[in-house]
């Protein structure tokens, strides 16, 4: 896609798949979706946010990884969903399998302070279920499912990362950030953080709080 001149380039989201031209273009124009494969010919100067899905190529990644690192330098916020296990970038924290039996070994703490998740109860992204209609958290502690949000932590961050978001008992980091450079990278060790935007809850505009902080915004 070409960016008229003095405008700023939509968030790129690299997905693992060839994405039709009349199907790029994603929140109302906001987000620019390509093919993984393509970032070795995707220009990101000017971009100011790029979201990688849970199912990215991390041995493709690590081929670019001077590039993303080149990007992030000079400014750029970078969000990471998923499994981190190859070292594609620097300071890039390592994923763990959690081990766990109940709802108290994956319970959601916040933690750091970071301006996507300032006002979120971490118990309206803990539980989801298939029951139609608002359900009390009482409720859900009866008839929903956790894990999605995260089963996973985190380890190998950086001396200056902050832990946003802590599971189980020992609160152990499964979303994360830490500078690199001028510019900025965030891990959520689990499903697409977007994903778990939940009208009703405080979740509701998780989606667009995502976007606008990518975009370069404060919050």
């Amino acid at each position: 896609m070409t960016t008229p001149p003095g405008q700023t380039p939509p968030i790129a989201e690299f997905v693992m798949r060839p994405v039709p031209p009349d199907q790029r273009l994603q929140h109302g124009g906001r987000v620019e979706r390509i093919d993984l494969y393509r970032l070795d010919d995707t220009d990101l100067t000017g971009r100011p946010g790029v979201i990688l899905g849970i199912s990215a190529d991390q041995r493709y990644l690590a081929s670019q990884r001077d590039r993303l690192e080149g990007w992030l330098g000079a400014g750029g916020r970078l969000l990471i969903n998923g499994h981190p296990v190859a070292p594609f970038l620097k300071g890039l924290p390592q994923w763990r399998k959690l081990h766990f039996h109940g709802v108290d070994d994956i319970w959601l703490t916040a933690l750091d302070r970071h301006p996507i998740w300032d006002g979120l109860d971490r118990r309206d992204i803990l539980l989801r279920t298939g029951v139609p209609g608002p359900h009390s958290f009482e409720e859900l502690l009866k008839i929903g499912v956790g894990g999605f949000y995260a089963r996973s932590y985190m380890v190998g961050l950086p001396d200056d990362a902050l832990q946003i978001t802590g599971i189980g008992p020992g609160r152990l980091p499964v979303d994360v950030s830490y500078r690199l450079g001028a510019g900025e990278v965030i891990v959520h060790a689990g499903n697409d953080l977007i994903g778990f935007d939940t009208p009703g809850t405080t979740a509701e505009g998780l989606a667009g709080r995502v976007l606008t902080y990518l975009e370069g915004g404060s919050l």
